[in-house]
């Protein structure tokens, strides 16, 4: 990649995000980079709570604490020979023979193909792990398994519990041994120590905080605990390219894992997800409930590129061709989560962004 292209995105990325950022959230910090090139930039302020945001704003992940937490953790221990995609919930006795749910496989649950429900008030029937398995055991015994991929929370709490009988350490404790310490993301963690002013707010709501600030905003991870294996994970723009470059360069997992988890499983039920990611993939005849949940990652990016999502209004989007990567950070949800706008910001500005990375030029 030529510097004069790289020059030239970094004026039109600071004028898009200048133009743009206000309709989606209060403020966000964006990275993007390829080979040696990176650009990072932030704006926004919350006048009201004399916020301002800076380059080094943390921000409650969200739904990244899937791929960047739970899956990455799944796939370090398949390479260890400690957990196989085929392994079921029934042999790893997290769930009684007899019961339906013991029959779902690892893979059926990192895939999104297990049939549980996209989403579900867990909190509202016990704050326990005991609970929690419970009432999804529950829940999946009438269930068979669909012909069709569909995103569901409730498969990553799950895995976060097999990970945790595995390893016999809690999530958190788990994911900074084998992630955040190695790799030196210093600002990641759940259920942050850092003072209140470092990271952004999210909703206010009535039922907790005004607003949510420092502590997941994730019902579910709320009222468990602030560590779960779908949401609690908290970081920033320069842990998360960390991140990013270790992941692309085999720091992580494996190549080979990478290229394993980076590949649709679900294609022959309309899917696009892979293991723990969304995978850019031409639309299939009939898609499943979910296609359309890649679309965040724009129109100029190559098809087999991943990423993920975060209700929060957080993303992550690497293009494996190239090397290229776009982190997009914001608190969309302040202070209402009825601000959509986050939607139409991201496909824009990654169409701006992987145009400028992905060409030869």
């Amino acid at each position: 990649m030529k510097s004069e292209r790289f020059k030239n995105l970094s004026e039109e990325l600071k004028e898009f995000v200048d133009r743009n950022y206000s309709e989606a959230s209060s403020g966000m910090n964006v990275a993007v980079g390829r080979d040696s090139y990176k650009l990072s930039y932030f704006q926004g302020e919350i006048p009201a709570l004399n916020f301002k945001y800076d380059e080094n704003t943390i921000y409650d992940m969200a739904s990244l604490t899937k791929p960047v937490v739970t899956a990455t953790l799944v796939m370090k221990y398949v390479e260890k020979g400690k957990l196989s995609l085929e392994d079921t919930l029934g042999s790893l006795k997290m769930y009684a023979p007899d019961m339906l749910i013991s029959n779902l496989t690892i893979k059926q649950l990192i895939s999104h193909s297990s049939g549980l429900f996209p989403t579900f008030p867990l909190q509202k029937h016990g704050k326990a792990k005991e609970d929690y398995l419970r009432t999804i055991g529950l829940m999946h015994q009438h269930n068979t398994l669909p012909a069709a991929e569909e995103y569901s929370d409730l498969n990553f709490i799950l895995l976060a519990f097999v990970m945790e009988e595995l390893s016999g350490k809690t999530l958190d404790v788990l994911a900074k041994e084998e992630i955040f310490k190695p790799l030196s993301m210093n600002s990641s963690s759940f259920n942050p120590s850092f003072p209140k002013e470092n990271i952004a707010p999210t909703e206010e709501d009535p039922g907790r905080e005004m607003p949510v600030w420092g502590k997941v905003h994730d019902e579910k991870a709320y009222y468990y605990g602030g560590v779960s294996g779908h949401a609690g994970l908290f970081s920033n723009a320069h842990d998360l390219t960390i991140f990013a470059k270790a992941l692309l360069s085999g720091k992580i997992v494996k190549s080979e894992t990478l290229n394993h988890m980076t590949t649709p499983q679900n294609l022959n039920i309309g899917g696009m997800f892979g293991l723990g990611w969304m995978i850019k993939t031409p639309k299939p005849v009939s898609p499943g409930p979910s296609f359309g949940y890649n679309a965040f990652m724009g129109d100029t990016v190559h098809n087999g590129a991943f990423g993920h999502t975060g209700f929060t209004g957080t993303s992550i989007c690497i293009d494996p061709a190239t090397k290229a990567y776009a982190i997009i950070l914001s608190n969309r949800v302040y202070p209402t989560r009825e601000n959509l706008n986050i939607l139409k910001f991201r496909r824009r500005f990654h169409n701006l962004v992987f145009s400028h990375l992905n060409s030869s030029d």
